[in-house]
Protein backbone atom coordinates (compact mmCIF):
# COMPACT_ATOMS: atom_id res chain seq x y z
CA UNK A 1 0.00 0.00 0.00
CA UNK A 2 1.53 3.38 -0.99
CA UNK A 3 2.04 5.89 1.82
CA UNK A 4 1.32 9.61 1.99
CA UNK A 5 2.90 11.57 4.85
CA UNK A 6 1.41 14.99 5.63
CA UNK A 7 3.04 17.81 7.60
CA UNK A 8 0.58 18.37 10.47
CA UNK A 9 2.07 21.54 11.98
CA UNK A 10 -1.25 23.41 11.63
CA UNK A 11 -3.45 20.56 12.84
CA UNK A 12 -5.87 21.88 15.49
CA UNK A 13 -5.12 25.55 14.71
CA UNK A 14 -8.56 26.32 13.32
CA UNK A 15 -8.24 30.07 13.87
CA UNK A 16 -5.69 30.11 11.02
CA UNK A 17 -6.40 29.65 7.32
CA UNK A 18 -3.83 26.85 7.07
CA UNK A 19 -5.43 25.04 10.00
CA UNK A 20 -8.91 25.30 8.49
CA UNK A 21 -7.55 24.09 5.16
CA UNK A 22 -5.92 21.04 6.74
CA UNK A 23 -9.03 20.13 8.74
CA UNK A 24 -11.34 20.54 5.77
CA UNK A 25 -9.11 18.60 3.39
CA UNK A 26 -8.69 15.67 5.78
CA UNK A 27 -12.46 15.23 5.99
CA UNK A 28 -12.43 14.07 2.36
CA UNK A 29 -8.92 13.01 1.34
CA UNK A 30 -9.05 9.51 2.90
CA UNK A 31 -12.16 8.61 0.87
CA UNK A 32 -10.45 9.95 -2.27
CA UNK A 33 -7.37 7.78 -1.53
CA UNK A 34 -8.89 4.60 -0.04
CA UNK A 35 -5.96 2.44 -1.14
CA UNK A 36 -3.30 4.70 0.45
CA UNK A 37 -1.89 4.74 3.97
CA UNK A 38 -2.23 8.37 5.10
CA UNK A 39 -0.03 9.51 8.00
CA UNK A 40 -0.37 12.91 9.69
CA UNK A 41 2.98 13.78 11.25
CA UNK A 42 2.72 15.90 14.41
CA UNK A 43 5.29 17.54 16.74
CA UNK A 44 5.46 16.25 20.30
CA UNK A 45 6.29 18.49 23.26
CA UNK A 46 5.75 21.91 21.63
CA UNK A 47 3.78 23.42 24.52
CA UNK A 48 0.31 24.77 23.77
CA UNK A 49 0.70 23.91 20.07
CA UNK A 50 0.90 20.17 20.74
CA UNK A 51 -1.90 20.48 23.33
CA UNK A 52 -4.26 21.99 20.72
CA UNK A 53 -3.36 19.21 18.31
CA UNK A 54 -4.26 16.55 20.88
CA UNK A 55 -7.59 18.22 21.63
CA UNK A 56 -8.58 18.19 17.95
CA UNK A 57 -10.67 15.20 16.90
CA UNK A 58 -8.48 12.69 15.00
CA UNK A 59 -9.39 12.60 11.30
CA UNK A 60 -11.09 9.39 10.20
CA UNK A 61 -8.94 7.25 7.91
CA UNK A 62 -5.71 9.02 8.91
CA UNK A 63 -2.97 7.64 11.19
CA UNK A 64 -1.49 10.21 13.56
CA UNK A 65 2.22 9.89 14.32
CA UNK A 66 3.99 12.02 16.92
CA UNK A 67 7.69 12.81 16.94
CA UNK A 68 9.88 15.17 18.93
CA UNK A 69 11.95 18.09 17.70
CA UNK A 70 15.75 18.08 18.10
CA UNK A 71 17.19 19.55 21.29
CA UNK A 72 18.67 22.55 19.49
CA UNK A 73 15.22 23.76 18.40
CA UNK A 74 14.32 26.37 21.01
CA UNK A 75 11.94 29.24 20.42
CA UNK A 76 8.90 29.41 18.14
CA UNK A 77 10.75 30.37 14.94
CA UNK A 78 13.47 27.75 15.26
CA UNK A 79 11.01 25.03 16.30
CA UNK A 80 8.93 25.58 13.18
CA UNK A 81 11.96 25.80 10.88
CA UNK A 82 13.52 22.65 12.34
CA UNK A 83 10.23 20.81 11.96
CA UNK A 84 9.81 21.76 8.32
CA UNK A 85 13.37 21.38 7.09
CA UNK A 86 14.77 18.60 9.26
CA UNK A 87 12.21 16.57 11.20
CA UNK A 88 9.55 16.26 8.50
CA UNK A 89 11.87 15.07 5.68
CA UNK A 90 13.77 12.73 8.02
CA UNK A 91 10.54 11.14 9.27
CA UNK A 92 9.25 10.82 5.70
CA UNK A 93 12.35 8.74 4.87
CA UNK A 94 11.95 6.62 8.01
CA UNK A 95 8.32 5.94 7.18
CA UNK A 96 9.09 5.10 3.56
CA UNK A 97 6.78 7.79 2.23
CA UNK A 98 5.91 7.48 -1.46
CA UNK A 99 4.65 11.08 -1.47
CA UNK A 100 5.11 13.87 1.08
CA UNK A 101 2.64 16.75 1.41
CA UNK A 102 3.25 20.16 3.00
CA UNK A 103 -0.24 21.76 3.16
CA UNK A 104 1.22 25.26 3.56
CA UNK A 105 4.16 27.17 2.04
CA UNK A 106 7.01 25.25 3.70
CA UNK A 107 8.13 22.23 1.72
CA UNK A 108 11.60 20.82 2.46
CA UNK A 109 14.50 22.33 0.54
CA UNK A 110 15.77 18.73 0.18
CA UNK A 111 12.64 16.72 -0.63
CA UNK A 112 12.78 13.16 0.74
CA UNK A 113 10.49 11.88 -2.04
CA UNK A 114 8.06 13.46 -4.55
CA UNK A 115 6.60 16.33 -2.54
CA UNK A 116 3.47 18.43 -2.93
CA UNK A 117 3.18 21.88 -1.37
CA UNK A 118 0.15 24.16 -1.03
CA UNK A 119 0.96 27.85 -1.40
CA UNK A 120 -2.10 29.73 -0.17
CA UNK A 121 -0.82 33.18 -1.11
CA UNK A 122 2.33 35.23 -1.69
CA UNK A 123 1.62 37.84 0.99
CA UNK A 124 5.19 37.91 2.42
CA UNK A 125 6.58 38.40 -1.08
CA UNK A 126 4.06 40.83 -2.60
CA UNK A 127 3.02 43.14 0.23
CA UNK A 128 5.74 45.55 1.31
CA UNK A 129 4.43 45.94 4.88
CA UNK A 130 4.67 42.18 5.56
CA UNK A 131 7.81 40.12 6.26
CA UNK A 132 9.94 43.20 6.83
CA UNK A 133 12.42 41.65 9.32
CA UNK A 134 15.59 40.04 7.91
CA UNK A 135 14.62 36.67 9.41
CA UNK A 136 11.20 36.81 7.74
CA UNK A 137 12.76 37.75 4.39
CA UNK A 138 15.24 34.89 4.71
CA UNK A 139 12.42 32.45 5.46
CA UNK A 140 10.47 33.67 2.41
CA UNK A 141 13.58 33.16 0.26
CA UNK A 142 13.99 29.62 1.64
CA UNK A 143 10.42 28.47 1.02
CA UNK A 144 10.42 30.13 -2.40
CA UNK A 145 13.46 28.07 -3.37
CA UNK A 146 12.00 24.89 -1.85
CA UNK A 147 8.81 25.31 -3.89
CA UNK A 148 10.90 24.98 -7.06
CA UNK A 149 11.99 21.53 -5.88
CA UNK A 150 8.47 20.29 -5.17
CA UNK A 151 6.98 17.81 -7.62
CA UNK A 152 3.74 19.83 -7.73
CA UNK A 153 2.50 23.12 -6.30
CA UNK A 154 -1.12 23.41 -5.22
CA UNK A 155 -2.84 26.73 -4.66
CA UNK A 156 -6.31 27.90 -3.71
CA UNK A 157 -7.39 30.26 -6.50
CA UNK A 158 -6.64 31.15 -10.10
CA UNK A 159 -5.41 34.53 -8.90
CA UNK A 160 -2.88 32.90 -6.56
CA UNK A 161 -1.80 30.55 -9.37
CA UNK A 162 -1.11 33.55 -11.61
CA UNK A 163 0.97 35.15 -8.83
CA UNK A 164 3.00 31.96 -8.30
CA UNK A 165 3.76 31.58 -11.99
CA UNK A 166 4.65 35.26 -12.38
CA UNK A 167 6.63 35.91 -9.20
CA UNK A 168 8.10 32.51 -8.28
CA UNK A 169 8.63 31.61 -11.95
CA UNK A 170 7.37 28.07 -11.50
CA UNK A 171 6.16 26.54 -14.80
CA UNK A 172 2.39 26.64 -15.12
CA UNK A 173 2.05 22.90 -15.75
CA UNK A 174 3.31 22.26 -12.21
CA UNK A 175 0.88 24.68 -10.49
CA UNK A 176 -2.65 23.39 -9.84
CA UNK A 177 -5.74 25.25 -8.60
CA UNK A 178 -7.44 23.35 -5.76
CA UNK A 179 -10.02 25.70 -4.27
CA UNK A 180 -10.68 25.85 -0.56
CA UNK A 181 -14.09 25.24 0.97
CA UNK A 182 -15.69 25.79 4.35
CA UNK A 183 -13.49 24.93 7.31
CA UNK A 184 -16.54 24.80 9.62
CA UNK A 185 -20.07 23.93 8.41
CA UNK A 186 -22.01 27.04 7.43
CA UNK A 187 -25.63 27.22 6.27
CA UNK A 188 -28.58 29.56 6.82
CA UNK A 189 -29.67 29.19 10.44
CA UNK A 190 -33.42 28.54 10.65
CA UNK A 191 -33.58 27.44 14.30
CA UNK A 192 -35.36 30.31 16.09
CA UNK A 193 -33.84 29.35 19.45
CA UNK A 194 -30.29 29.46 18.04
CA UNK A 195 -30.90 32.81 16.37
CA UNK A 196 -32.32 34.18 19.62
CA UNK A 197 -29.34 32.85 21.58
CA UNK A 198 -26.80 34.57 19.37
CA UNK A 199 -28.86 37.76 19.20
CA UNK A 200 -28.91 37.92 23.01
CA UNK A 201 -25.23 36.96 23.40
CA UNK A 202 -24.03 39.80 21.15
CA UNK A 203 -26.90 42.26 21.76
CA UNK A 204 -27.61 42.34 18.04
CA UNK A 205 -29.87 44.98 16.52
CA UNK A 206 -32.74 43.93 14.18
CA UNK A 207 -30.61 44.82 11.11
CA UNK A 208 -26.87 45.28 10.76
CA UNK A 209 -23.92 45.26 8.38
CA UNK A 210 -21.13 42.85 9.28
CA UNK A 211 -17.37 42.44 9.06
CA UNK A 212 -15.53 39.42 10.45
CA UNK A 213 -11.80 39.00 9.97
CA UNK A 214 -8.38 40.19 11.00
CA UNK A 215 -7.00 43.67 11.63
CA UNK A 216 -3.70 43.51 9.77
CA UNK A 217 -3.14 46.27 7.20
CA UNK A 218 -4.30 44.36 4.10
CA UNK A 219 -7.77 43.84 5.58
CA UNK A 220 -8.53 47.54 5.04
CA UNK A 221 -10.63 48.02 8.18
CA UNK A 222 -9.92 51.80 8.29
CA UNK A 223 -11.17 52.05 4.70
CA UNK A 224 -14.32 50.16 5.72
CA UNK A 225 -14.99 52.58 8.57
CA UNK A 226 -14.49 55.67 6.41
CA UNK A 227 -16.68 54.23 3.66
CA UNK A 228 -19.37 53.37 6.17
CA UNK A 229 -19.27 56.94 7.54
CA UNK A 230 -19.65 58.28 4.00
CA UNK A 231 -22.57 55.93 3.24
CA UNK A 232 -24.28 56.83 6.54
CA UNK A 233 -24.15 60.52 5.68
CA UNK A 234 -25.88 59.73 2.40
CA UNK A 235 -28.42 57.44 4.08
CA UNK A 236 -29.00 58.20 7.80
CA UNK A 237 -31.21 55.10 8.12
CA UNK A 238 -28.25 52.84 7.24
CA UNK A 239 -28.11 49.83 9.60
CA UNK A 240 -25.27 49.85 12.14
CA UNK A 241 -21.96 48.15 11.39
CA UNK A 242 -20.76 45.32 13.63
CA UNK A 243 -17.10 44.27 13.52
CA UNK A 244 -16.10 40.81 14.79
CA UNK A 245 -12.62 39.44 15.30
CA UNK A 246 -10.00 39.34 18.04
CA UNK A 247 -8.95 42.92 18.65
CA UNK A 248 -5.21 43.67 18.67
CA UNK A 249 -3.31 44.29 21.88
CA UNK A 250 -2.86 48.01 22.72
CA UNK A 251 0.92 47.62 22.45
CA UNK A 252 0.78 46.15 18.93
CA UNK A 253 0.69 49.16 16.62
CA UNK A 254 1.14 47.13 13.42
CA UNK A 255 -2.43 45.84 13.61
CA UNK A 256 -5.31 48.30 13.37
CA UNK A 257 -7.39 48.78 16.50
CA UNK A 258 -10.64 50.12 14.99
CA UNK A 259 -11.90 51.78 18.17
CA UNK A 260 -9.86 55.03 17.99
CA UNK A 261 -10.96 55.60 14.38
CA UNK A 262 -14.57 54.83 15.28
CA UNK A 263 -14.39 57.61 17.87
CA UNK A 264 -12.55 59.98 15.51
CA UNK A 265 -15.27 59.54 12.88
CA UNK A 266 -18.04 60.06 15.42
CA UNK A 267 -19.42 56.57 14.85
CA UNK A 268 -19.66 55.35 18.46
CA UNK A 269 -23.45 55.05 18.16
CA UNK A 270 -23.29 53.37 14.74
CA UNK A 271 -20.33 50.96 14.86
CA UNK A 272 -19.63 48.32 17.51
CA UNK A 273 -16.83 45.79 17.95
CA UNK A 274 -17.88 42.29 19.04
CA UNK A 275 -14.47 40.77 19.73
CA UNK A 276 -13.62 37.15 18.96
CA UNK A 277 -16.53 35.04 17.67
CA UNK A 278 -16.21 31.24 18.05
CA UNK A 279 -17.02 28.97 15.11
CA UNK A 280 -20.33 27.86 16.55
CA UNK A 281 -21.66 31.46 16.64
CA UNK A 282 -20.61 32.46 13.13
CA UNK A 283 -23.44 30.90 11.08
CA UNK A 284 -26.08 32.81 13.05
CA UNK A 285 -24.05 36.04 12.95
CA UNK A 286 -23.84 35.76 9.17
CA UNK A 287 -27.49 34.70 8.76
CA UNK A 288 -28.83 37.67 10.74
CA UNK A 289 -26.70 40.25 8.86
CA UNK A 290 -28.12 42.28 5.98
CA UNK A 291 -24.74 42.51 4.25
CA UNK A 292 -21.21 41.21 4.81
CA UNK A 293 -18.41 43.61 3.81
CA UNK A 294 -14.84 42.44 3.15
CA UNK A 295 -12.70 45.11 1.43
CA UNK A 296 -9.34 43.28 1.73
CA UNK A 297 -6.62 44.27 -0.71
CA UNK A 298 -5.14 40.76 -1.02
CA UNK A 299 -6.45 37.25 -0.29
CA UNK A 300 -5.17 33.91 -1.53
CA UNK A 301 -8.74 32.66 -1.27
CA UNK A 302 -10.93 34.73 1.07
CA UNK A 303 -12.90 32.39 3.32
CA UNK A 304 -15.20 34.85 5.19
CA UNK A 305 -17.12 35.92 2.04
CA UNK A 306 -17.71 32.24 1.24
CA UNK A 307 -18.97 31.65 4.78
CA UNK A 308 -21.36 34.59 4.48
CA UNK A 309 -22.80 33.39 1.15
CA UNK A 310 -23.18 29.85 2.50
CA UNK A 311 -25.44 31.40 5.16
CA UNK A 312 -27.47 33.26 2.52
CA UNK A 313 -25.93 36.70 3.17
CA UNK A 314 -24.50 38.76 0.29
CA UNK A 315 -20.78 39.55 0.46
CA UNK A 316 -19.44 42.85 -0.86
CA UNK A 317 -15.73 42.54 -1.66
CA UNK A 318 -12.98 44.48 -3.40
CA UNK A 319 -11.96 43.55 -6.94
CA UNK A 320 -8.56 42.43 -5.63
CA UNK A 321 -6.78 39.07 -5.97
CA UNK A 322 -9.06 36.03 -5.50
CA UNK A 323 -12.13 37.76 -4.08
CA UNK A 324 -14.03 38.13 -7.39
CA UNK A 325 -13.55 34.37 -7.93
CA UNK A 326 -15.12 33.62 -4.57
CA UNK A 327 -18.25 35.79 -4.92
CA UNK A 328 -18.80 35.10 -8.63
CA UNK A 329 -21.83 36.88 -10.09
CA UNK A 330 -23.57 37.58 -6.79
CA UNK A 331 -22.55 41.20 -6.08
CA UNK A 332 -20.25 43.35 -8.25
CA UNK A 333 -16.87 43.81 -6.50
CA UNK A 334 -15.79 47.40 -5.88
CA UNK A 335 -12.41 48.91 -6.83
CA UNK A 336 -9.81 48.13 -4.18
CA UNK A 337 -8.80 50.99 -1.84
CA UNK A 338 -11.58 53.24 -3.19
CA UNK A 339 -13.54 54.71 -0.27
CA UNK A 340 -16.20 56.36 -2.41
CA UNK A 341 -16.78 53.21 -4.48
CA UNK A 342 -17.09 51.08 -1.33
CA UNK A 343 -19.61 53.49 0.19
CA UNK A 344 -21.70 53.41 -2.98
CA UNK A 345 -21.33 49.64 -3.17
CA UNK A 346 -22.80 49.32 0.32
CA UNK A 347 -25.82 51.43 -0.62
CA UNK A 348 -26.33 49.61 -3.93
CA UNK A 349 -26.08 46.17 -2.30
CA UNK A 350 -28.74 47.05 0.26
CA UNK A 351 -30.98 48.52 -2.42
CA UNK A 352 -30.58 45.58 -4.81
CA UNK A 353 -29.54 42.46 -2.88
CA UNK A 354 -28.93 39.30 -4.92
CA UNK A 355 -31.39 36.40 -4.49
CA UNK A 356 -30.51 34.03 -1.68
CA UNK A 357 -30.64 31.10 -4.11
CA UNK A 358 -27.83 32.65 -6.16
CA UNK A 359 -25.69 33.11 -3.04
CA UNK A 360 -26.19 29.53 -1.91
CA UNK A 361 -25.46 28.20 -5.40
CA UNK A 362 -22.22 30.17 -5.58
CA UNK A 363 -21.10 28.91 -2.17
CA UNK A 364 -21.91 25.33 -3.19
CA UNK A 365 -19.39 25.56 -6.06
CA UNK A 366 -16.59 25.12 -3.51
CA UNK A 367 -16.45 21.68 -1.92
CA UNK A 368 -13.79 19.65 -0.14
CA UNK A 369 -14.98 16.59 -2.06
CA UNK A 370 -13.97 18.17 -5.37
CA UNK A 371 -10.73 19.56 -3.94
CA UNK A 372 -9.75 16.20 -2.43
CA UNK A 373 -10.46 14.44 -5.74
CA UNK A 374 -8.09 16.78 -7.61
CA UNK A 375 -5.37 16.47 -4.97
CA UNK A 376 -5.75 12.68 -4.88
CA UNK A 377 -5.25 12.55 -8.65
CA UNK A 378 -2.04 14.61 -8.35
CA UNK A 379 -0.78 12.40 -5.51
CA UNK A 380 -1.37 9.26 -7.57
CA UNK A 381 0.50 10.78 -10.51
CA UNK A 382 3.61 11.23 -8.35
CA UNK A 383 3.30 8.16 -6.11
Amino acid sequence: MPRLVINGWFWGQTTTGSGQYLRGLLTRLPSALPDWDIVLLLPEGVGSLSARMRRAKPPSGVRMRWTRLPRFARGARLEKLAWEQRVFPVECRKLGADVAFAPYWASPILPPCPTLVTIHDLIPLLLADYATKPTARAYTWLVSRSAHRAAAVLTVSQSARDDIIRHLRIPGQRVHVTYESLGYPHAPVTDAAELARVRRAYHLPPHYLFYLGGFDPRKNVPLLLRAYARAWKQKPSLPPLLIAGKLPEPSDDWFTDPRPLIAQLGLEARVRTLGFAPDEDKPALYTLADLFIFPSRYEGFGLPPLEAMACGTPALVSNSSSLPEVVGHTLPPVPVNDESALAQGILDALEHPPPRERLLAQAARFSWRDTAAIIARIIREHG
